[in-house]
C-alpha cells in the first residue's frame, strides 16, 4: 500500500452542519445528556434529582426516534427544572436550539442561542457562527456580520481563521453579506472558502446566485456545473433543479466527473514523479540516488507504470540492498504487475521478520509500523489468491502498525473479506473486538463511516457527506475511490443487487483514480 494520501478531517460536528447541511438544515444526531468523563457536565449530572435526568436523557430518545416536536417539548420540560446546573443547562439549549431549526421556528431557534451564549462566558466560534445564521434566518443581518466580525476579530493576531474554521466561516460571511445585498463581497467570501472544503456543493450554488445578481452568467453557470457534480440527488430542491434545467445541466452526467476534466491523483503523481527524476540527475551520492530511485518506483506506480516502476526500485535496491523500505515497495510494484506469486515471495521473510521482532519488542506496535507497507501489499496479494486467512492476517498485521484512520479502513477490508468469501474466511478476533469498540461515527473521518456503512449501520450518502468535507482535492479522489468500491462490494456481496455493484464500478471507473488498490482490484474483478 504505497500511496498514502494526508487528509484534512473536518474540525467538528458542528463545522460540518454549519457547512454541509446550509443548504437543506437537519437535525443533528441529538447528544445524550449523559456526558463521559472528560465532559464539564459529568459531575454534575450525577447529583440531578431523578425524575429530572430522566426527562433530560429523553430528548435523545425522541430525536433519535425522529420525533423532532417532541424532543424539542421535551427539553423545554427539562430546562424548567431549576436544578440543573449552568454547564448542562446550556448543553440542552444547544440542542433545543438545532432541535427549533429542524422545525423551522428560527426565532425560537435564535432566542435559545441567544441563551445558551449568555451563560457562556466564552462562546465557542461555532456558537457564534451558529448566531450569525440565526440572525440572518431571522433579518437581522447587520448583527450576523457583527456577529461575524467578532469572530474575525478574535482571530486576527494569530491569522488563524483558515486553519482553525475554514469554510464554516466563509459560507456564513458570503451568506450574510449576500442577504445585505453586497453581491461582489458575496462571491469574494466564497471564493476565499471554496478552496479550503472543494466538494462543498451547497457554496457553489451560492456563489452562482451572486454572480447572476451581477450579471456574471458564465461565471454563474460554471458554479452550478460544479454545485451539480457534488450534491447529492435528493438534496437538489425544485427551484434548483429547474434553474439546471434552464442552462442545460445534467446532474446525473455532470456527478460521474466531479472533477471536470482535471484528475487530481494523475496531476500529483505526475509532478511528483518530475521532482524525483529531476532529483535523480542531482543526486551526488550513493544514498541520494537510491532515494530518488524509490520514488520515481512510487511515483510511476500512482500513475499505473508499473514496468517502469520495477526498473526503479531494482535500481534504488542495487544501491542500497539493505534498505527494507524499498524491499517493501517492491512487493507492492509487484502486486501492481499481477505478478502474485513473486510478491507474496519477496515478502514472506519480511512477514516472518515482522513477527519476529515484535514478539521481542516492548513497543510492537512500533514494529508492525514500519512493516506497514509489505503487510498492506501481501494482503492484497492474498485476496487476489483468495487465500483469505492469510488474507486477513496480513490485515491484522497492517492494523497493529497503524493510526486509527487507517485500522478503520482495515478494519473494513476485514468485512469485504468476509462478505466476498460468501462465509469461507475465518473469524478474526483482533478485527471483531475492534469493530465492537469502533461502533460510533467519527465526523470527519469518513473511514469510520465506511466501517458503519458495511455493516449496514449508516447509508453511503452519509459516508459521501464525510468524504466532500475533506479539505483536498486528491484526498477527496482517493476517498471516493474506496467509498465506491466499498459500495460496490457491499451491494455484490452483501445485497446480492449485482445491478448496484455495476453502477459503483462504471463511478469507480469514471473517476479513473491514478494509483489507488481500490481501482486496481476493481479492474481485476474485485467487486
Amino acid at each position: 500500500m504505497k500511496n498514502n494520501v494526508s487528509r484534512r478531517a473536518a474540525a467538528a460536528f458542528a463545522v460540518l452542519c454549519l457547512s454541509a447541511c446550509a443548504h437543506n438544515p437537519a437535525p443533528p444526531p441529538a447528544k445524550s445528556i449523559t456526558a463521559g468523563p472528560q465532559s464539564s457536565q459529568s459531575a454534575s449530572i450525577t447529583n440531578l434529582p431523578p425524575d429530572v435526568l430522566a426527562t433530560c436523557q429523553h430528548i435523545t430518545v425522541e430525536a433519535t426516534a425522529g420525533h423532532i416536536a417532541d424532543a424539542a417539548r421535551v427539553a423545554n420540560e427539562c430546562l424548567a427544572s431549576h436544578s440543573l446546573p449552568v454547564a448542562v443547562r446550556v448543553g440542552v439549549l444547544q440542542q433545543l436550539t438545532f432541535l427549533d431549526m429542524a422545525l423551522h421556528d428560527d426565532r425560537a431557534a435564535l432566542d435559545t442561542q441567544l441563551a445558551a451564549i449568555e451563560l457562556t462566558p466564552k462562546p465557542t466560534d461555532l456558537q457564534l457562527l451558529l448566531l450569525s445564521r440565526l440572525y440572518r434566518s431571522n433579518q437581522r443581518n447587520d448583527e450576523s456580520l457583527a456577529t461575524l466580525n467578532r469572530v474575525r476579530d478574535a482571530h486576527e493576531v494569530a491569522h488563524d481563521m483558515d486553519r482553525v474554521l475554514g469554510m464554516p466561516y466563509y459560507q456564513e460571511l458570503g451568506s450574510t453579506l449576500a442577504a445585505m445585498g453586497r453581491h461582489q463581497d458575496a462571491i469574494d467570501a466564497f471564493t476565499k472558502g471554496i478552496p479550503l472544503e472543494p466538494a462543498l456543493a451547497d457554496a457553489y450554488r451560492r456563489r452562482a446566485i451572486e454572480r447572476e445578481a451581477t450579471g456574471d452568467t458564465t461565471g454563474a453557470r460554471a458554479d452550478y456545473v460544479r454545485f451539480a457534480r457534488w450534491e447529492i440527488d435528493r438534496n437538489i430542491d425544485v427551484p434548483t433543479r429547474a434553474k439546471l434545467t434552464s442552462l442545460g445541466i445534467d446532474p446525473a452526467s455532470e456527478r460521474r466527473y466531479p472533477f471536470g476534466d482535471t484528475n487530481p491523483l494523475h496531476a500529483v503523481a505526475v509532478q511528483q514523479l518530475e521532482n524525483a527524476q529531476q532529483a535523480l540527475k542531482s543526486a551526488a551520492t550513493t544514498q541520494a540516488k537510491a532515494e530518488a530511485y524509490s520514488n520515481i518506483s512510487i511515483f510511476s506506480d500512482g500513475l499505473d507504470r508499473n514496468a517502469q516502476a520495477l526498473t526503479a526500485i531494482d535500481e534504488a535496491i542495487a544501491l542500497a540492498p539493505d534498505t527494507t523500505s524499498y524491499k517493501q515497495s517492491k512487493v507492492t510494484t509487484l502486486v501492481g504487475l499481477n505478478h502474485i506469486d513473486a510478491a507474496i515471495a519477496l515478502a514472506a521473510p519480511m512477514r516472518k521478520q515482522v513477527r519476529d521482532e515484535a514478539a521481542m519488542s516492548a513497543t510492537p506496535s512500533a514494529v508492525y509500523g514500519k512493516y506497514v507497507e509489505v503487510s498492506g501489499s501481501a494482503a492484497l496479494a492474498y485476496m487476489q489468491q483468495k487465500n483469505w486467512a492469510d488474507a486477513i492476517e496480513a490485515l491484522v498485521d497492517t492494523a497493529r502498525g497503524s493510526a486509527a484512520f487507517d485500522q478503520d479502513y482495515m478494519a473494513s477490508l476485514y468485512l469485504y473479506v468476509r462478505a466476498r468469501s460468501a462465509g469461507a474466511a475465518p473469524v478474526n478476533a483482533y478485527f471483531e473486538d475492534y469493530i465492537r469498540r469502533a461502533s460510533q461515527p467519527v465526523f470527519g473521518n469518513y473511514r469510520r463511516w465506511l466501517l458503519l456503512y458495511l455493516q449496514g449501520r449508516v447509508t453511503i450518502d452519509q459516508v459521501y457527506v464525510q468524504v466532500i468535507s475533506i479539505g483536498n482535492t486528491v484526498a477527496i479522489q482517493n476517498a471516493l475511490a474506496e467509498t465506491w468500491f466499498m459500495a460496490a462490494g457491499y451491494e455484490r456481496y452483501v445485497k446480492h443487487n449485482d445491478a448496484a455493484a455495476r453502477a459503483y464500478v462504471e463511478r469507480l471507473n469514471d473517476l479513473q483514480p491514478y494509483g489507488t488498490n481500490e481501482w486496481m482490484m476493481a479492474k481485476r474483478g474485485g467487486v
